[in-house]
């Protein structure tokens, strides 16, 4: 038996048992860095030793900021791992028991790179050596290195060709790999603290690659980001996204050569990350097949590209490998030195409308991953795998993991549960079953456990006390307190109100989402609706109103807000449609200061607003006379004639301050904005608490055409 070496370890034992998904995928040998043959003969003491100094390790990585996980959960059961391994007799046993799972995992970890093999040798009567690099990335997939590979090989003929590999492509230039690192990792940062996947600086902004031109949107948007970092409380959360708004401006506002090169920048590290998986795709038929095209497609819009240009990358990457994506013809694959039992030909792939009896029970199964489901997910991978002819192993198996990973997580989270209403720590268990709820509602509970909604019940029970009075239905404003006297509230049941009255609208640039609430205190999480139909967290607050600065231009997306009381989440309410009457009552376009209460309802609006006159272009600015005691208007434009109200979500609109219209000469337009257009010009007010109001109409005078 080696010494112990703890940074080896590390790297030999935390990191691969991490990426495995944690423990329960290891082993005790493993675990303890005890060699598996011969282990019934090593001395009882030197195992106990090394044991201590594998749990010694562990308490001194409890900090690690990677493996911190990890490894307090093999703290918490080091006891329960570690009694197998003290005698003789019993090491024996689990050595053997290790030994034979060992077998079942490395027979597993073959099977995608062996059916992919069989194919070959079935098409072209051995292995071509251009397919060798994506057998490689094949068995990367199931955790075999390249020797392995090499070594499954060596079983069969591999038929030289002579085609070149294609030149690298170039590194942008004027953004360092340094800086790239820097912006990568505090966006993985942002993306766990924020518990939603954020790959680029763009997407930061609710942008794309394809916008690196539109330095007046950029910079509307990071002033907005800007503005949203000086709101939030100091910690860990303000200063990661202080830093990325630091870069979203050295980066993105500047424009010119350096926006160029982070937006090629995100396409080339889409394009390595789909690279393996497109080459496992078209390895056997040579392009790219309808579900590997869409799932790929996809997973390209996820890390930060639009659809036309993860498109595009997919079918560059199908070249790259000499195939075609669809169904069109591939490039010709070389024929020469192929044996003479000619097998099908590389022209007559398995027909579009064949047996593709997985497709139903594959789809199913990522629905079943997006609803939090990760056990019917698993069930419905299982039947997509025995219906698989040989064309979405990768898929299946990519669906499997995850749900995998899932239940893992969940069995975790049900430890913790555990632990904490055996120690009636119900606030806690709240927390951990609401996340269970949310991830993996259908994981089951470990034995001596009540199911989810029973163990959610008993903490509801148990953090109980008289809840809110009963709202009538739903108001425009949150319900009011009840009068004294009143009759005691019921007892709360397992879900709480969800919020009512939810509107988005645009105001400042951005979208104002408001609801009300039956609660005196609550968490409410706020989804918007993607153009996919997918939602995604964009935000999280104590108060009934949150500014969504990276909404889409131009359009108001539907929101879902849910209350989190206690730890336990309502059902989600919807906004509506954002308002189009142009005779509306003024409303506020900004949310209040955080000195207001915020159940309380919004300040009275003013009296009155005084129109805008003299609206004009002068010398490529907009000028009009500013009425008396008003120092914000709201300017907006539309191309189909002039727009309706200030609200108008067809219209395009901005704020302008009396400050900076004099520094500038006149309000200035957006670079981009569409030509001809008509602009219309609309007074603002701030109430007495600050909130600022928005005139229900357009002056007569307030209007202008732009040619």
């Amino acid at each position: 038996m080696q010494p112990f070496d703890p940074n080896g370890y590390r790297k030999r034992v935390l990191a691969e048992v991490a990426k495995r998904g944690g423990p329960d995928r290891s082993d005790a040998f493993e675990l303890y860095d005890l060699p598996l043959d011969g282990a019934a003969d090593l001395p009882d003491a030197a195992v106990a030793g090394r044991l201590d100094e594998v749990w010694g390790f562990w308490q001194r990585q409890r900090d690690h900021p990677k493996y911190r996980t990890l490894v307090a959960q093999l703290v918490d059961e080091h006891d329960r791992r570690s009694a197998p391994l003290r005698g003789a007799a019993d090491r024996r046993a689990e050595a053997e028991r290790v030994r034979a799972a060992r077998e079942q995992r490395d027979a597993g970890r073959y099977e995608i790179l062996d059916a992919a093999i069989s194919r070959l040798v079935e098409r072209y009567g051995g292995v071509p050596a251009e397919k060798v690099p994506g057998l490689e990335e094949i068995g990367a997939l199931g955790g075999l290195s390249a020797g392995e590979v090499a070594a499954r090989l060596r079983r069969h003929r591999v038929l030289p060709d002579p085609a070149t590999p294609a030149p690298a492509p170039p590194v942008p230039s004027g953004l360092t790999t340094q800086r790239r690192a820097q912006i990568t990792a505090l966006l993985a940062e942002w993306s766990g603290l924020r518990d939603e996947f954020v790959p680029t600086l763009f997407a930061l902004l609710g942008l794309g690659p394809a916008d690196a031109h539109d330095v007046v949107e950029i910079r509307e948007r990071a002033d907005v980001l800007h503005g949203r970092a000086r709101e939030l409380p100091a910690g860990r959360l303000r200063a990661v996204l202080d830093e990325l708004v630091v870069h979203v401006r050295d980066v993105l506002v500047a424009g010119g050569p350096l926006a160029d090169a982070y937006a090629r920048a995100v396409v080339e590290d889409v394009a390595d990350a789909l690279r393996p998986k497109v080459r496992a795709a078209i390895l056997i038929e040579d392009r790219l097949l309808g579900p590997d095209y869409e799932f790929l497609a996809d997973e390209g819009v996820r890390l930060g590209l639009d659809r036309a240009a993860s498109e595009k990358v997919l079918a560059d990457l199908a070249a790259e490998y000499g195939g075609g994506v669809g169904h069109a013809p591939p490039r010709p694959a070389p024929t020469p030195r192929r044996p003479a039992p000619a097998p099908p030909a590389p022209s007559n792939p398995v027909p579009a409308g064949g047996n593709r009896a997985w497709d139903a029970p594959l789809r199913a199964a990522r629905a079943a991953l997006r609803r939090g489901r990760p056990a019917e997910a698993a069930r419905l991978a299982a039947q997509a795998r025995d219906l698989d002819d040989g064309t979405v192993a990768t898929q299946v198996r990519t669906v499997a993991d995850e749900a995998q990973r899932l239940l893992d997580e969940a069995a975790a989270l049900w430890r913790e549960v555990a632990a904490a209403r055996a120690d009636r720590r119900y606030a806690d268990a709240a927390r951990v079953l609401a996340q269970l709820q949310r991830r993996a509602v259908d994981a089951p509970a470990p034995p001596g456990q009540p199911d989810l909604q029973t163990a959610i019940d008993e903490a509801q029970r148990a953090l109980g006390g008289p809840a809110p009075a009963p709202v009538a239905p739903p108001p425009p404003v949150p319900a009011a307190t009840p009068a004294a006297g009143a009759p005691p509230a019921p007892a709360p049941s397992a879900r709480p109100a969800a919020p009512t009255a939810v509107t988005a609208r645009q105001a400042d640039g951005a979208v104002l989402v408001t609801w009300a609430s039956p609660h005196s205190t609550a968490d409410y999480r706020v989804s918007r609706q993607q153009p996919d139909g997918a939602w995604k967290v964009v935000g999280r607050t104590r108060a009934t109103e949150l500014e969504d600065g990276g909404a889409p231009r131009r359009t108001v997306p539907t929101y879902a807000v849910i209350a989190v009381v206690d730890g336990v989440a309502s059902d989600e309410a919807r906004s509506s449609a954002a308002p189009r009457a142009e005779a509306a009552p003024p409303v506020p376009v900004t949310p209040a200061p955080a000195t207001r209460a915020p159940s309380g309802p919004p300040a009275a609006p003013p009296a009155d607003f005084p129109a805008v006159t003299n609206v004009a272009m002068t010398s490529g600015r907009l000028t009009f006379d500013w009425p008396p005691e008003v120092t914000e208007v709201y300017v907006a434009a539309r191309v189909a004639g002039p727009p309706r109200s200030p609200t108008d979500p067809t219209a395009r609109s901005w704020k302008v301050t009396n400050t900076r219209y004099q520094i500038d000469g006149g309000a200035a337009l957006p670079a981009d904005l569409a030509r001809p257009a008509h602009l219309a010009v609309a007074a603002c007010r701030r109430g007495p608490d600050g909130t600022l109001f928005l005139a229900p109409d357009f002056a007569e005078s307030a209007h202008v055409r732009l040619d």
